[in-house]
């Protein structure tokens, strides 16, 4: 499907969850799509769940308060669709009926809950868009309950629901000031996990997802000092996660329930998300451990898509908004790609060849996104952009290879803004790959002034000591000595002479 076919819409979804209330606006495009608009009420309408099994009195009128504010908001923006979610408090508090219906009355917002495998299936598919490759275990840790669900090559497959959230296991015993039974937990735990075991097929990925657990992964950044401040497909080895997971919950549970910038209503229930991801480590004995940022928000709007934009390449739908509005780069990616294609059998490859593939297209698209940017600053700019950008299905190590790619596409310094991140993600070899790619992207936007029409009129070659720029008939009189200069680089690069041909 062409670029051309990419719509552009707005969706907004409420998230009615035994913790937090939130409401996200995403733009769409394609395939890919990005929050615009994020506001959250931390009114934990599950907190009295395993003591009274209803709704925390509390919590209704905030949650009741935030639901008003956010229809309000979501008929003022005119969305093309607002998307309702509701887990596990909504499903099974004893006067959850009577809150909906509450809500029903004052806002004229319809609730269905969902059930424990629908919020497994949807929290699956809203890691997948986020990371289409995914493989392993998906956990979605939220107020009342833990959904676990198989992954295979971005196909959501069993997901089971257990009720052992914070709110259920620990209750009361948030606080600093109460007992916090690690070893009672601990085997509530064990027990809910054992009575319906999870089917186990041998080491694999463990993916979490949830606000408890994406906040516990920050403070692992900071305390690292970890130099790329992206969450999404953060990593971390097994040891090193069960490290984090037991200070949580051990001599670090004081530090947390005081750590700035996060909310004390969120920060109470991370030493039990400790807790509960040393017991799942030990259960799953998974691989390695990446953070989602998405669940089952972008799986709502994942579900709503149509098919023929499910089945697009989220990527290049992203790097294609990314870039929307800006005349430099429009039809130049698919030219870009055919001119450097002869070059693939002596440009270094990074990643296995569909993947190397599909980032050097997200390249291509990315291309001119420097526009009216100061040429002093616009390297950096540019590389941070790319860097923290919006973007679903790369990791950390494809993402700062990305980055560093268009980077070099605009300048020949060595050195980025960023440059600790580069040095902890990628290898010597992997930076000259990009540079490599990126002075040959550099080459073809200074040969054809970023015209589509005059890229296609130009070709480059490798022989097996010289790189070839040649030119149709009637067109040589584009390949002056700024072209020449760019060709002396990429081929300095190379290690090859050079040849102009008109």
């Amino acid at each position: 499907m062409s670029e051309d076919n990419a719509q552009y819409r707005r969706v907004g979804v409420l998230d009615i969850g035994s913790n937090s209330v939130r409401f996200v606006i995403y733009e769409l495009f394609g395939a890919a799509f990005s929050p615009v608009y994020n506001e959250k009420v931390l009114a934990g309408l599950g907190r009295d769940l395993s003591t009274t099994g209803r709704l925390n009195q509390n919590g209704r009128k905030e949650a009741l308060a935030a639901l008003s504010r956010f229809q309000t908001i979501a008929a003022a923006q005119n969305l093309d669709r607002v998307l309702v979610g509701a887990t596990a408090a909504m499903r099974d508090a004893e006067d959850a009926p009577e809150f909906i219906k509450q809500v029903k009355t004052e806002t004229g917002l319809d609730i269905a809950p969902v059930s424990g495998e629908q919020e497994a299936f949807l929290t699956a598919q809203g890691l997948v868009a986020a990371m289409p490759r995914a493989s392993g275990v998906a956990a979605d840790l939220g107020g009342a309950s833990l959904e676990l669900i198989r992954l295979h090559k971005g196909e959501v497959d069993t997901g089971i629901s257990y009720p052992i959230g914070p709110f259920r296991v620990a209750g009361q015993d948030l606080s600093l000031s109460a007992s916090f039974d690690a070893d009672a937990m601990r085997q509530t735990i064990l027990e809910a996990l054992t009575s319906d075991p999870f089917p186990l097929i041998g080491k694999e990925p463990l993916y979490l997802i949830g606000g408890a657990w994406r906040n516990l992964a920050g403070v692992h950044m900071k305390r690292h000092l970890y130099p790329m401040k992206t969450l999404q497909a953060y990593e971390l080895m097994p040891g090193t996660a069960q490290d984090l997971a037991r200070w949580a919950y051990g001599e670090g549970r004081q530090d947390l329930l005081s750590w700035p910038g996060i909310n004390q209503r969120r920060a109470e229930t991370l030493p039990y998300s400790g807790l509960l991801l040393d017991v799942l480590l030990d259960y799953l004995k998974p691989t390695k451990i990446v953070i989602s940022t998405t669940g089952l928000r972008e799986g709502l709007v994942q579900a709503g898509m149509p098919e023929k934009l499910r089945t697009r390449e989220a990527l290049l739908d992203g790097c294609r908004d990314l870039a929307r509005g800006n005349l430099q780069g429009v039809n130049f990616a698919a030219p870009l790609h055919d001119f450097l294609e002869p070059l693939y059998p002596i440009l270094p490859h990074v990643f296995k060849t569909e993947n190397e593939e599909r980032l050097r297209k997200a390249a291509y698209h990315l291309v001119g996104i420097g526009k009216g940017l100061h040429p002093d600053y616009r390297a950096d700019l540019v590389f941070e952009d790319v860097l923290y950008a919006p973007l679903a299905g790369l990791t950390h190590k494809e993402r700062a290879y990305l980055a560093l790619i268009l980077f070099h596409s605009y300048t020949g310094k060595q050195k980025t803004s960023n440059q600790d991140a580069i040095n902890l993600l990628l290898t010597q070899r992997e930076r000259n790959a990009a540079m490599i790619l990126g002075s040959a992207i550099r080459l073809a936007v200074v040969a054809s002034g970023r015209s589509p029409e005059l890229l296609k009129q130009l070709s480059v070659r490798a022989d097996k000591d010289a790189l070839i720029i040649t030119s149709k008939a009637g067109w040589s009189n584009v390949l002056t000595e700024r072209v020449k200069h760019r060709l002396e680089k990429l081929g300095e690069l190379l290690n090859l002479k050079i040849r102009v041909l008109a």
